[in-house]
């Protein structure tokens, strides 16, 4: 423990004093004047309103009242210390249950891939995955570490961010083949578009810049990003999907980033990807464990640019 209580300190000192019957000697034991031991001695006094030692110039001694301190002292001492240890014990190694949260289509993408190099890296960890798109509160006791793909509008969480989210718009070889590809926003009114439906309605394909909605015909419509993803691949239309969806897709050619020069966006708050822990001070080691393996294998999200 790299701290030490202060009222733990100042018990060690009172021991001290009691093994020594010396202020002096105490004094050079921990490398201080006289006075400050003497000073410490009266504080406890004065904390407890007791007479700890008699004291004269020839020699001094415990009183009842500091016999009974003493006894007190010397095992809240060695409990603190023995708890210092076993604390330090737990940090050796991450083990026990960690609980983690995550989003489903991210999870499945980014979080589930890496779960058995996690385990075998950690083998006394016990994983507790859930995924939902539920929101949930970092303040609660439902979730060791979080992970979130949303805007960042609380400033007073624990987190670290990945990257931030890019939106592309995106089709197959064998669409852009038969309808062409689009060159320009305005171009898209005249292709067939695969729209998410969420809990707040249709997400809007959007120029980042001026926020204008873009025209698309609306040909299907689902609230499953797998199932729009699927459809495009199919060459049924174009879609728009947060990069990390659909890094696979593009590193093997199924899908195609159209207009990747112009920032696509659904509405004017950035998103990222970011890792969430509970507002403490100090981030538990196996909490820390996830942390830190996660972020070496996404790179700061260069795990899914393309």
């Amino acid at each position: 423990m790299n701290a030490k209580n202060t009222t733990i300190h100042a018990f060690e000192i009172f021991l001290a004093v009691a093994r020594e019957k010396n202020f002096s000697e105490v004094a050079r034991q921990y490398d201080v004047a006289s006075s400050v031991i003497s000073r410490q001695i009266k504080q406890l006094e004065d904390d407890f309103g007791q007479t700890l030692f008699y004291r004269s110039t020839r020699a001094m001694s415990l009183t009842q009242a500091g016999e009974t301190f003493a006894t007190h002292a010397h095992a809240i001492v060695s409990q603190f210390y023995a708890l210092s240890d076993e604390l330090d014990s737990c940090n050796q190694e991450p083990s026990g249950i960690i609980r983690i949260n995550a989003p489903v289509a991210f999870g499945k993408k980014h979080v589930i891939p890496y779960l058995a190099e996690f385990a075998k890296r950690y083998p006394k960890l016990i994983i507790n995955l859930t995924q939902t798109d539920q929101f949930v509160d970092p303040y609660s006791e439902t979730a060791d570490i979080i992970f979130r793909v949303a805007a960042l509008n609380d400033s007073n969480l624990k987190l670290k961010v990945i990257a931030k989210q890019r939106f592309l718009l995106l089709a197959s070889p064998d669409y852009l083949a038969e309808f062409g590809t689009p060159q320009h926003i305005a171009d898209l009114a005249n292709h067939r578009g695969l729209i998410y439906r969420g809990q707040l309605g249709l997400l809007r394909w959007r120029e980042k810049a001026s926020q204008q909605v873009i025209k698309v015909q609306e040909s299907f419509v689902s609230n499953n990003g797998n199932s729009l993803i699927e459809m495009a691949v199919a060459g049924n239309g174009i879609v728009m999907m947060p990069d990390w969806a659909v890094c696979d897709e593009i590193r093997s050619g199924k899908l195609v980033p159209i207009l990747p020069d112009t920032p696509i966006a659904s509405d004017n708050q950035e998103i990222y990807v970011a890792i969430l822990t509970p507002p403490s001070a100090y981030r538990p080691i196996n909490v820390q464990a996830v942390m830190d393996f996660f972020v070496e294998k996404w790179e700061e999200g260069k795990a899914w640019q393309v």
